[in-house]
């Protein structure tokens, strides 16, 4: 295939070089074969085409002899059909199914008609000088005449492939054409070249065959693949037009071949004149399937124009194209105002509101984009009623289409939209019940508040108003009471402030006021939005009290509407902890204790295990006999930044965080596991430990006292279950605490006297033990309302069988007063700290457990 048309004339360098590019020909033809695209596997093919005409020349080569001078070589030609055979299966293989019955009766005939006329140029170009050099007769002449069949047939399948192509692949089916007509041309020209005396031929054949497989190589790097449906470009689109061309083109070459035979002394054979013949039916034939198909398009086309011109003037979007000068060259009907002037011949700024014309103009005009028009845009054209109504538009732009040469504006009636848009964004922002702005205005107007100036604000504040005591008049006088107490304090807080101040409703009981002014006037605001709210409102079910709390936050340069509101909730929380009608100003520090607890709800999720968590044991001391007989384990944090936390600290950070209960679980366990360990002197000291209200509402506390313990061996009635004053709300509560009686567990009700009266659980509940709080032991050595108040309590657990514990005694003059009252147990700092289990242990080996302060002693032993 490569050098056989040489006849073995080229000399040994150009048979090297001819063989090397075969190889890397078919290596790349290979490699292209194997991309991801459809239809590329034909050039797999190709590549072993290559590869065998290679090899059957070689081999042909090597086993026989070559020609004499001028003769024909009729071996060199049969072992190249092979080779342009597979070639033929090759190319038919690039070609889409689809695409081939989509071109129809008018394809086929195209292709048949430029296979006749290849046979023709074929018969008078090649066979007829062949004839007259040298006489061919039988198989030498059948080999002649099947070659030319073979390459007619592969120019017609390469033909095809370009025709029935989409528009990305007809570049490479070009190149892929050229290499065919150049091989082709280089074996025809190589054959009759003795005939022609043109002895330039024989050096030119490899040269000819060296291009024919750079185009090839060109043509598969060029191909898309079959199932590429880019856009046709312009270069696609004239390779379409040549390949339609082209049949006709070589028809007309074959007539002039064959009518300019008889004046170089050749008769045409008769092959020739059949294909001739067959080239003039086939024209006829063609020219009739062109007839039909241009009948078929133009009617399907008609049909099509009728089509979109109904939908586009049923439609009710407007359609208007514009020219060069945007002037509206054609308008939909369902946008042209009725009477005159219509739409029509007009420029269309000139025809939008004139508050839209400049900028409708720079849009088309693609001012700020390059001149390159794009996006949408927002205008408002008259109807036919002379109102103005709102079009959003979006552009095609077909300048460069020279079809449409026009820009295409497709509108879309939005007025509707834009009204609902209104009427939502209305009950988007304003709060249904007082006609405030809501958190979303409020949040929204903050944040352009603040992004007013390059520097910030310097002179507004963010005030929340929280209101007290709406719970309570919704639980007396129901819902429609509390939905006017708040309209009326709406009322009164926006007759407060200045008319330029923002006042918006943002929760339940929570208003906020974006206010302006210097120095004070913020603080004197705040204050007169509290008189405004603590006004009695007089409503139809009586007279509604309310109270509140504002936090105030100035809002400083640089700030952020995040930062604002977060600095104002620090505020407000600050101002509700100071009391009733308080208002607080932000400061740092709030931020800094908000943060100290983020920070411990974070690390003490893992404190446990890193062995941060420790128990500390304070002595509970008869004062009867000055010894100790109980102890209760306290919980102690060791931050590892912020050193010793507080248990009043951490605990509530812990309940809030739900870890309460895990932390009293393990305080459990540690607890009773310890107390075992523990010196005896006498009695059996008694353990105690604290339960929240948390633990208790959990529903685990009476399996997590059993599996204390059963896993630790401590005796039930060693063990103290504290339970503090607020957890007798629980509802769980009393068979929780009867289930622990049963076991044998004593009952302590701690904090008693801290909160609301615990009286009526005292006979409710079987209670062991009571323990004053510190603070009704505060003044009990010099109040004498103190005094009587623990005196009666003493009384009625001596009468009930209840032992009372004072803790938190820390003066002498305390502890004095308490023994003298018939108190009979005490702990607190006076007595002793706090201390670790190792500490602990001294202390109850030390002096047989005794444990009493120096002065106290000396009083009681008097």
């Amino acid at each position: 295939m490569l050098t056989g048309a040489a006849g073995g004339a080229a000399p040994l360098a150009a048979d090297l070089l001819l063989f090397a590019v075969a190889l890397v020909t078919a290596g790349l033809l290979w490699r292209t074969g194997g991309r991801g695209s459809g239809g590329l596997r034909g050039w797999r093919l190709l590549a072993l085409a290559v590869l065998l005409g290679l090899g059957t020349s070689l081999l042909a080569g090597l086993l026989t002899d070559p020609p004499a001078e001028g003769r024909f070589d009729a071996t060199g030609q049969l072992v190249q059909l092979p080779a342009a055979l597979l070639a033929l299966v090759a190319v038919l293989t690039l070609l889409s199914p689809g695409r081939l019955r989509r071109g129809g009766a008018r394809l086929a005939t195209e292709t048949a008609l430029f296979f006749c006329a290849s046979l023709v140029l074929a018969q008078v170009l090649v066979v007829g000088p062949a004839m007259r050099t040298q006489p061919l007769e039988g198989a030498d002449r059948v080999v002649l005449e099947v070659a030319c069949l073979v390459t007619a047939s592969v120019l017609s399948a390469v033909l095809l492939l370009i025709a029935a192509s989409p528009g990305p692949r007809r570049g490479a089916g070009a190149l892929l054409l050229l290499a065919a007509a150049t091989w082709a041309t280089t074996h025809g020209l190589a054959i009759a070249g003795e005939d022609l005396q043109l002895a330039a031929l024989g050096g030119a054949a490899p040269a000819g065959e060296l291009v024919s497989l750079l185009l090839l190589c060109l043509a598969a790097l060029r191909d898309p693949g079959a199932h590429d449906e880019a856009p046709p470009t312009r270069a696609s689109a004239r390779i379409n037009v040549v390949g339609q061309l082209l049949p006709h083109l070589v028809t007309v070459a074959a007539g002039v071949a064959y009518l300019g035979a008889p004046l170089l002394g050749a008769a045409p054979s008769p092959a020739a004149t059949i294909a001739l013949l067959s080239c003039l039916s086939l024209t006829a034939v063609h020219r009739a399937a062109a007839a039909r198909d241009e009948h078929r398009v133009a009617a399907r086309l008609r049909r099509s124009e009728a089509y979109f011109r109904s939908l586009v003037r049923s439609s009710s979007d407007a359609v208007l194209i514009l020219d060069g000068d945007l002037r509206i060259s054609w308008v939909a009907p369902a946008v042209e105002p009725a009477g005159s002037p219509g739409l029509r011949g007009r420029s269309l700024p000139e025809v939008v509101h004139p508050e839209d014309a400049v900028e409708v103009a720079a849009w088309l005009t693609g001012e700020g984009s390059g001149g390159v028009v794009l996006g949408l845009c927002s205008f408002r054209l008259a109807d036919r009623t002379g109102a103005w109504r709102v079009f959003e538009a979006g552009v095609t732009d077909l300048r460069g289409d020279a079809d449409v040469a026009a820009l295409v504006l497709h509108c879309r009636d939005v007025t509707a939209r834009l009204d609902r848009e209104l009427e939502l964004r209305s009950l988007a922002f304003v709060d249904p019940l007082t006609g405030l702005p809501n958190r979303a205005a409020q949040r929204l107007a903050l944040a352009e508040l603040l992004a007013g100036e390059d520097d910030g604000p310097t002179d507004a504040a963010l005030l929340l108003v929280e209101l007290h005591g709406l719970r309570a008049a919704l639980e007396n006088a129901g819902s429609e009471v509390v939905e006017t107490t708040l309209t009326e304090v709406a009322r009164r807080l926006r007759a407060t402030v200045r008319g330029e101040d923002q006042v918006a409703r943002i929760g339940t009981e929570l208003f906020s006021v974006l206010a302006h002014g210097t120095g004070d006037e913020l603080d004197r605001l705040a204050a007169r939005c509290l008189a405004a709210i603590e006004a009695p409102i007089v409503t139809d079910a009586g007279i509604v009290d309310l109270s509140g709390a504002v936090g105030l936050v100035p809002l400083d340069p640089g700030l952020s509407e995040g930062q604002a509101v977060d600095r104002a909730e620090l505020a407000v929380v600050a101002a509700r902890a100071a009391g009733t009608g308080s208002v607080r100003r932000y400061r740092s520090e709030l931020s800094a204790a908000r943060d100290r607890r983020e920070q411990l709800r974070e690390d003490l999720v893992g404190a446990r295990d890193r062995g941060e968590l420790a128990l500390a044991w304070q002595p509970i001391v008869a004062l009867d006999d000055q010894r100790v007989t109980g102890v209760e384990a306290l919980l102690r944090w060791q931050h590892p930044v912020y050193g010793e936390v507080p248990p009043e600290e951490f605990l509530p950070v812990a309940e809030r965080a739900g870890l309460v209960v895990d932390l009293q679980r393990w305080v459990l366990r540690e607890a009773t596991a310890a107390a075992l360990t523990l010196p005896r002197s006498g009695v059996a000291l008694k353990l105690a430990v604290n339960v929240s209200a948390a633990h208790l509402a959990a529903g685990t506390l009476v399996g997590d006292v059993t599996a204390a313990l059963r896993d630790s061996g401590l005796p039930p009635e060693r063990l103290v279950v504290e339970i503090a004053e607020s957890s007798l709300e629980v509802g769980a509560l009393a068979d929780d605490v009867a289930a622990l009686r049963l076991m044998g567990v004593r009952l302590a009700l701690d904090d008693f006297g801290s909160g609301r009266s615990s009286l009526p659980a005292l006979g409710r509940l079987p209670i062991d033990i009571i323990k004053l709080d510190r603070s009704l032991l505060s003044r009990v050595d010099r109040d004498p309302y103190s005094r009587a108040v623990c005196q009666a309590v003493v009384a009625l657990a001596a009468t009930l069988g209840i032992d009372v514990v004072a803790e938190g005694v820390e003066t002498t003059s305390q502890l004095t007063a308490l023994r003298a009252l018939g108190c009979g147990y005490a702990q607190g700092f006076l007595l002793a700290r706090p201390i670790g289990l190792a500490g602990l242990v001294q202390l109850l080996e030390s002096d047989t457990g005794r444990l009493w302060p120096g002065v106290a002693g000396r009083v009681g032993a008097s």
